[in-house]
C-alpha cells in the first residue's frame, strides 16, 4: 500500500485513541503499526509467512510497540475459524492480491459471525480496483477510494432499518 493510499485511509478514519487492532495478512505489518502510532491501544498482527514473520518482528522492535502488539504465526482462515475470543475495533483485511474475490468476501463474513468486531467496529479491506460486486453479508460499504490499480473499502456492520 502506498503512502498515498495510507494517509487517505487513516485520515478518513480519524480517531484511534484507545482502539484494539487486528491486522490479516499482516505482512511487514505497517497497517497495524500505522495504527499504534496514532492512537490505538493494542495491534495483533497475523502472518503465515516465516521471512514476513521476521520483517514483522523487526519492524515491531523498531518502533517499539512490543509490549502493545501480538504476533501470530498462522493462517487467517484458522484464526477465523476458532471465533473471537474478543471483540475488535479496527481489522485490517489485506491478503495477497492472488487470493480469490470470493475467499475475501468469506473472509469478511466470518469476521461477523465470528463475532471479532465490536459495536461500532470497521474493517478495512485492500484489493485490485479492477475487482467489483464485494458484498458481504451483515456488512455495509461506508467509504472507498481507487488509487490506480488499488482500491481500498471500509465496512461496518449493516444498519437493522
Amino acid at each position: 500500500m502506498t503512502d498515498r493510499m495510507k494517509e487517505s485511509l487513516f485520515s478518513s478514519l480519524g480517531e484511534l485513541d484507545d482502539a484494539t487492532v487486528l491486522d490479516l495478512y499482516a505482512g511487514s505489518g505497517s497497517l497495524g503499526l500505522e495504527a499504534l502510532s496514532r492512537g490505538a491501544k493494542s495491534a495483533t498482527f497475523v502472518e503465515r509467512a516465516r521471512d514476513a514473520i521476521l520483517r514483522l518482528e523487526e519492524n515491531i522492535a523498531i518502533t517499539g510497540f512490543g509490549d502493545v502488539s501480538d504476533v501470530v504465526w498462522g493462517e487467517v482462515d484458522a484464526l477465523l475459524a476458532r471465533g473471537a475470543g474478543e471483540r475488535t475495533d479496527l481489522v485490517f483485511l489485506d491478503p495477497p492480491y492472488s487470493a480469490a474475490m470470493l475467499a475475501v468476501q468469506s473472509d469478511l463474513e466470518d469476521l461477523v459471525t465470528g463475532g471479532f468486531l465490536s459495536d461500532a467496529g470497521r474493517i478495512v479491506v485492500h484489493r485490485p480496483a479492477r475487482e467489483t460486486g464485494l458484498a458481504p453479508l451483515g456488512l455495509e460499504r461506508v467509504w472507498d477510494r481507487t488509487f490506480g490499480q488499488s482500491a481500498l473499502y471500509v465496512y461496518t456492520h449493516q444498519d437493522d432499518m
